[in-house]
């Protein structure tokens, strides 16, 4: 594998899991941002966000992209507010192939644990808007669409096989 196969989407959408099995079927590493950017940081996300507020937070969230983006040939699984910073979008879009991973609100509500993920607690509306938001960043960040839709081993088969034949056209 040549380059990165970078996961997009929103906070809820399956990005960490689908990254986790897409890392393990093409033998390579996964990083997720938000757990470089703890690690980076010494906190939570939620602390950082209570503590310096998003702004702050975006800014580590870049600094984890860069940093995870030198390294060799991963999988690697965003935050869901990514694409808010044009510098991020840039970053991706030069760093490998982009999937969103789009996934009805509906089935994320119903089952994402909104106390870990600052800005989902607040509820469904806030939800709601945060998609609105982003859609468009993500549809024009990605190279490749996936509609989480269906049961996971489908969709997991259908990123896998896709991102296969990108990565294999690559060498």
């Amino acid at each position: 594998m040549k380059e990165h196969i970078i996961l997009i989407g929103m906070p809820g959408c399956g990005k960490t899991s689908f990254g986790r099995d897409i890392a393990k079927q093409l033998g390579v590493e996964l990083y997720d941002t938000d757990e470089f950017l703890e690690k980076m940081q010494g906190k939570s996300i939620p602390d950082i966000f209570q503590e310096e507020g998003e702004d702050r937070f975006r800014k580590y969230e870049t600094e984890s992209l860069r940093a995870v983006l030198k390294k060799g040939p991963a999988v690697i699984a965003t935050g869901g507010g990514i694409v808010k910073l044009p510098e991020n979008r840039e970053l991706m879009k030069n760093g490998g192939t982009v999937v969103f991973i789009d996934r009805p609100l509906d089935n994320i509500f119903s089952d994402v644990d909104t106390e870990s993920r600052p800005l989902l607690s607040q509820n469904k509306e806030r939800l709601q808007s945060l998609y609105e938001e982003r859609y468009d960043l993500f549809v024009e960040t990605a190279d490749l669409r996936v509609v989480n839709d269906r049961c996971y081993e489908e969709v997991l088969e259908e990123i896998v096989e896709t991102v296969k034949d990108i990565v294999e056209g690559a060498e």
